[in-house]
């Protein structure tokens, strides 16, 4: 197993209490940071129950988060809670220099044999099946064989990049700049998305007076030449309602970049090899979908492996049935999260739908099912969601 972020340690986890014997190769060191919206979808609450490290997660005090204002440049405001039958679902907002140090721990403890500091080179192959990594650590170099090799190392992958699987995306070329503030202002339990034509930011805060602000535009409206810093603080004072935040903030640590952001492999899974998490592919940040899919994603590789090593059989085809798996999973949401893009590139477009979406309870509902991996992405695909938006009264009548 290559990385230790969500979606390595929870596929870990689940192949050690499966009876399997697993190894964890992480290049870093815990606890450290990591470029990310630091944002768990309420669908990630089951998840983290089903592993066994929701009370753990939960004991590292997150923030719940309870629903999202979103914001466009010319005014207009919604403000929607994630939906619930009778309950008040939530996600949390947590700084991955803390919750992956719980995830990693929680492998260890299950059985898992953790790796820190150990930097993957190379891919060992015999004949066309992958038979395990060549790791560095310290200087020293040392082959780590194994039966199924798991990337999980996110979206620079080695493994996937070793094996001629990493792509980037075609067309979105999306950069994010994120950074931790001390703020004078309580954000509350709701996370804020403000799109603009300057891209989008979301903010989500983390505690009283700590918020994670994520900067997220195309690479083409980036100055060149220019410090990151500066660079960050000009985009945002196009963000009215986040100049208002951090204008006079304290930084709580170093501005981070990460671009492009979406990439994809060609293949998730191989002959004794699978890609899980950021490493199998990953589209863009606005739906949050990052730790849902590493999660959710751990679970379907972890049955996977398990029937396969069952059978002694981690040929391609054996593994391809991960690969199918994968696909009806998270193939919707991207075709959700493409679509979405698209309306907020055309700012006309987007408005008008923000100001039909205003005092419609059942199209913003539906919405934030999906956004908070509540809803089955096909519900925000369907017509009847955009004929209800547009036309007015329930889904059920539209």
């Amino acid at each position: 197993m290559v990385g230790g972020g969500p979606a390595g340690s929870a596929t870990a986890i689940l192949l050690a209490r499966a009876g399997l014997k697993v190894c964890l190769l992480e290049k870093g060191r815990y606890p450290r940071e990591k470029a990310c919206g630091e944002y768990l979808s309420p669908g990630c609450i089951p998840l983290l129950r089903r592993l066994g490290v929701l009370s753990a997660v939960e004991a590292s005090q997150p923030h719940p988060i309870r629903g999202m204002r979103i914001a466009v440049s010319e005014g207009t405001v919604v403000t929607a809670t994630y939906p619930g039958n009778g309950a008040a679902p939530h996600g949390y907002a947590l700084p991955r220099y803390r919750l992956d140090p719980v995830l990693f721990e929680a492998a260890r403890a299950a059985g898992v044999e953790c790796r820190e500091g150990w930097r993957v080179v190379e891919v060992m192959r015999d004949g066309g099946r992958v038979v395990g990594v060549t790791a560095d650590c310290g200087g020293r170099q040392v082959a780590v064989t194994a039966s199924v090799t798991i990337g999980a190392d996110g979206r620079s992958s080695v493994v996937a990049r070793r094996l001629g699987l990493f792509a980037w995306h075609p067309s979105h070329r999306k950069v994010a700049l994120l950074q931790r503030f001390a703020s004078a202002s309580d954000r509350g339990d709701l996370g804020a998305v403000y799109l603009g034509g300057a891209g989008y930011c979301i903010l989500n805060p983390q505690s009283a007076g700590v918020v994670n602000v994520g900067l997220v535009v195309d690479h083409r409206d980036l100055p060149l030449h220019r410090a990151w810093e500066d660079v960050f603080r000009e985009l945002l004072a196009a963000f009215p309602g986040v100049w208002g935040v951090v204008e006079r903030a304290r930084p709580l640590n170093a501005l981070r970049v990460l671009g492009p952001l979406a990439c994809r492999a060609k293949r998730v899974a191989g002959d004794g090899f699978l890609l899980v998490g950021d490493a199998a592919g990953y589209y863009d940040p606005m739906t949050g979908e990052g730790v849902y899919q590493a999660l959710k994603g751990a679970e379907l590789a972890a049955q996977v492996v398990t029937d396969v090593l069952s059978n002694r059989d981690p040929g391609a085809e054996a593994l391809g049935r991960y690969a199918i798996r994968y696909r009806r999973e998270f193939a919707p949401k991207e075709r959700a999260c493409e679509l979405l893009q698209r309306i907020v590139r055309h700012p006309r477009l987007c408005q008008f739908l923000m100001q039909r979406l205003v005092g419609r309870g059942a199209q913003a509902e539906e919405l934030m099912g999906v956004v908070g991996d509540l809803f089955p992405p096909e519900r925000l695909l369907h017509p009847r969601f955009w004929l209800g938006l547009l036309l007015g009264g329930s889904l059920d009548s539209a």
